[in-house]
């Protein structure tokens, strides 16, 4: 055991080259900026894209009620309002029959998945200005 200490305490360490702790921060920034680009390259896509499925699903949303009479049936609400309370629970029902729940449901579908990529594109972008300040 002895001889290993003497062999070895005699070696010089080597020494790092100058400059070296200052590259590795620079290589983390710079791969660290670059994954908030692609984040925010993922999150400006993902906002694009769900509101173009909001814009679709509304369109759709419109097109489906007209076509299944749900406008028909709601305007008796002001045309006939006595006959409309009279008979509300068949009404009631009428209504939620003629409802189109798939093209609504991809609205707010849309509409929470913009809200959630428009978060995280100003989180994203808000972090990306901060580092350049710094």
């Amino acid at each position: 055991m002895k001889n290993y200490e003497e062999l070895f305490g005699e070696l010089n360490a080597p020494e790092p080259p100058a400059g070296l702790a200052k590259r590795i921060l620079a290589n983390i920034e710079r791969r660290e900026r670059r994954m908030l680009g692609a984040k925010i390259t993922a999150f400006a896509t993902a906002f694009t894209g769900s509101l173009l499925v909001v814009v679709a699903g509304y369109l759709d949303l419109m097109s489906q009620l007209a076509r299944s009479g749900f406008f028909q049936f709601f305007a008796l609400i002001f045309s006939d309002f006595t006959a409309t309370i009279a008979n509300f629970p068949d009404f009631a029902l009428s209504l939620a029959e003629s409802f189109p729940v798939l093209s609504a449901a991809v609205v707010l579908g849309g509409i929470a998945f913009a809200v959630w990529s428009l978060a995280g594109l100003v989180d994203e972008t808000s972090i990306m200005m901060h580092r350049r300040t710094i």
